[in-house]
């Protein structure tokens, strides 16, 4: 039997980092699900009140927020916590787990220098912490709908194809931003101001007929609205979202993610010398 040739590692036959990027990520998979675990357990630790934090505080803000606009907009939002609960739950988790992601990249990656991971890990693992946050957020959604007598049908059904395209929306937007932060540190402060004027000029807190007409035309453009309203229908107005919407959404965020997931990959070997 002739003698089997020595293994010989060639960096030249490395498969395209897309590709690459991708199967390091399912044989790292363990990693990112310790990750995430660490993340949660990081973030509540020092917290008195722990994972329940992650309960109290959307129905603090819808108390506050609805006691601010409850009176202005209950005659055109009937129920109006659960339009604004369930507006700021999609708004939270899009934009929180943008901005955690990039600043986990441009200060916390520290750990690329030393071993070698998936670049990738740490933008995956902080959207399924984003994930998780969201998923057990929902439970006080459902207690202020069941409070409020507000109806449910079967278009909640729904709501698992609209949290698998936020998901893949959000990952892809966590990548091209943090890709930013680590080159551009600028990039999180002017996102932030970004968010915090989005939040306000996005129908959350208030019913897409309060803007005017030249102007609410033009939200259409606006990805995180269409997004917000995909995961909303279903609850607020028990039905499921227009096949227009859907098409955009899943347009839009395969869209995003394949070109976060290009961006990022393309840079992924630069990311550790920028850190």
């Amino acid at each position: 039997m002739a003698e089997q040739p020595p293994f010989i590692y060639d960096s030249a036959q490395r498969p395209p980092p897309f590709v690459d990027e991708f199967v390091q990520l399912l044989r790292y998979r363990d990693l990112i699900f310790l990750m995430i675990g660490n993340i949660l357990k990081n973030r509540y630790k020092r917290s008195m009140l722990g994972v329940f934090w992650m309960l109290l505080n959307p129905l603090l803000q819808t108390i506050v927020l609805a006691v601010a606009f409850g009176a202005m907009f209950k005659s055109a939002l009937p129920h109006y916590p659960v339009y604004l609960l369930s507006g700021l739950l999609a708004w939270s988790f899009m934009t929180q787990t943008t901005q955690y992601a990039m600043g986990v990249m441009a200060t916390g990656g520290g750990l690329l220098k030393r071993i070698y991971i998936p670049r990738a890990t740490y933008v995956v693992a902080v959207v399924g912490n984003g994930l998780v946050n969201f998923l057990v957020s929902i439970l006080p959604l459902t207690l202020i709908v069941w409070f409020l007598g507000h109806p449910v049908s079967a278009s909640w059904l729904f709501l698992p194809v609209s949290v698998v395209i936020l998901a893949l929306f959000t990952l892809g937007l966590a990548l091209l931003l943090s890709t930013a932060s680590v080159f551009f540190t600028d990039s999180i402060d002017i996102y932030q101001i970004l968010v915090q004027a989005g939040f306000f000029l996005t129908p959350i807190m208030y019913p897409l007929a309060v803007l005017p007409e030249s102007l609410s035309g033009w939200m259409v453009l606006n990805p995180f609205f269409l997004f917000i309203e995909l995961f909303r229908t279903p609850i607020y107005a028990s039905a499921v979202p227009d096949a227009g919407l859907i098409a955009a959404t899943v347009a839009l965020a395969l869209l995003t993610l394949l070109a976060g997931w290009t961006v990022f990959t393309r840079k992924a070997d630069l990311l550790a010398y920028r850190l």
